[in-house]
């Protein structure tokens, strides 16, 4: 999982989960506490772009690959 954005001026991009900051282009090994709702907020000079993201995490047991 990692959040980012692209532009021309490069943006300011701050990411949020449950008001908590998630650190913006650093991968991150997802987890099921990691499932919800992401709020992006990419600004540079020229405006502001907002996207909302829903995460869902399924994991999947298989017996004899480390599962039950």
């Amino acid at each position: 999982l990692r959040c980012w954005a692209r532009g021309n001026p490069p943006p300011h991009l701050e990411c949020t989960k449950d008001g908590e900051t998630f650190p913006a282009g650093v991968p991150h090994h997802v987890t099921r506490a990691d499932a919800g709702t992401y709020h992006c907020q990419a600004t540079n000079p020229l405006g502001t772009a907002v996207q909302n993201v829903t995460v869902w995490v399924h994991c999947e047991w298989r017996r004899g690959a480390g599962g039950l």
